[in-house]
């Protein structure tokens, strides 16, 4: 619409003869619209632009540039192909390396050999084969490992230590070595998570040393001379659950060659399976006082399951009460604090002058 010449006109009302009139306001004429018809294709090359037309986005749009852009197009609709430059033989940069993806039709344990020397690199989680500069030989694995012992020993930092142990261990499977170097790397590896308490990281560990000492058995071979003291921490990783208790440990004891049941670490293990199945407490407690070598930090795991059944026993046989300190002795607490903040825990009622359990009262936390 055109521009108004006047002031907006509005509804008027007279009273002269009763009569309303209107009074008319005229508009300046407004400019012809041309219909446009939206389904009208206009070809745009029938449009002329100028020699040198260039967008807000800094492209040209000049017919010149067009025609080349046209002529380039065509080229390539046609099927021409590019010529490819070689680099070989002109001094230019090595190929790269060429990425392959592992596992089922990929890249397969064994088939890369490393050649890096450095004795530290973090551990990765691959999808695709790493480069062979980035993983360590068999010979460099072998001072890396002493490295983190050393380490270990001098720092105690366990972040550190158990990264650069899955780091060698991922080393050792990329090339497909197995021997006495990867075993000492798993064996390490759950000596310092039994040290640190870390149940998970013991559980991965020692299922992969296992598959380690089942293939040094089928090649007729020993990788490692501590195969009975690990097999036997194996059987007290059995014993973590009560209602998985049978089916491991059984199965564990049954797998057995006839001349590991003589060595004592397997036979503790042994007993102390033995011991729980029949809820022998007393024995238990003996065998744990007196666990050989790390056996007993595999054992804490589940000694406070065993100190809630033991505890549960005296006080649902016993009257009236249980002393404190006689308890302490036999579930093997080094404090008596221990013992009494435990017997707390599992809802026992202590009596005035909190040397006795009161075993009337505490029954109904059991």
């Amino acid at each position: 619409a055109g521009l108004v010449s006047q002031t907006p006109a509005k509804r008027l009302s007279t009273e002269d003869d009763g009569a309303s009139r209107k009074r008319v306001v005229r508009l300046t004429p407004s400019p012809v619209v041309t219909p446009v018809n939206v389904n009208k294709v206009v070809s745009l090359a029938a449009i002329k632009l100028p020699d040198t037309v260039v967008s807000t986005d800094g492209i040209d749009n000049s017919q010149a540039a067009q025609q080349d852009r046209n002529l380039r197009f065509a080229e390539a609709g046609a099927g021409e192909k590019r010529k490819m430059v070689s680099l070989k033989d002109t001094g230019g940069p090595p190929p790269a390396f060429e990425r392959m993806q592992l596992g089922l039709g990929g890249a397969r344990a064994g088939s890369i050999k490393g050649t890096s020397k450095e004795l530290e690199r973090p551990y990765l989680r691959l999808h695709f084969a790493p480069d062979p500069a980035t993983i360590r030989p068999p010979e460099v694995l072998t001072k890396a490992l002493s490295l983190v012992k050393q380490k270990w020993l001098s720092q105690a930092d366990y972040a550190h230590a158990s990264e650069q142990l899955m780091s060698i261990q991922q080393d050792c499977r990329l090339q497909g070595i197995q021997g006495s170097i990867a075993c000492d790397a798993y064996e390490t590896n759950i000596r310092i998570s039994l040290e640190k308490g870390d149940l998970g990281e013991l559980s991965r560990a020692l299922s992969s040393l296992l598959e380690l000492y089942h293939a040094a058995e089928v090649a007729g071979q020993e990788w490692s001379a501590q195969t009975n003291e690990f097999t036997a921490y194996r059987i007290l990783h059995g014993m973590l659950s009560e209602k998985e208790l049978l089916q491991k440990a059984s199965s564990a004891i049954w797998e057995l060659r006839p001349a590991q049941r003589s060595d004592p670490d397997i036979k503790f293990a042994i007993a102390v399976g033995g011991a729980l199945m029949a809820h022998d407490h007393q024995t238990f407690f003996k065998l744990y006082a007196s666990a050989p070598k790390m056996a007993g930090y595999v054992m804490d795991f589940f000694v406070d399951r065993v100190r809630e059944q033991a505890v549960t026993a005296l006080v649902r046989a016993c009257q009236p009460e249980l002393e404190v300190d006689a308890l302490k002795t036999l579930l093997h607490f080094n404090k008596r604090k221990e013992c009494f903040r435990f017997l707390r825990e599992k809802g026992m009622v202590m009596t005035a002058d909190k040397r006795f359990v009161d075993c009337k009262k505490s029954r109904p936390a059991l």
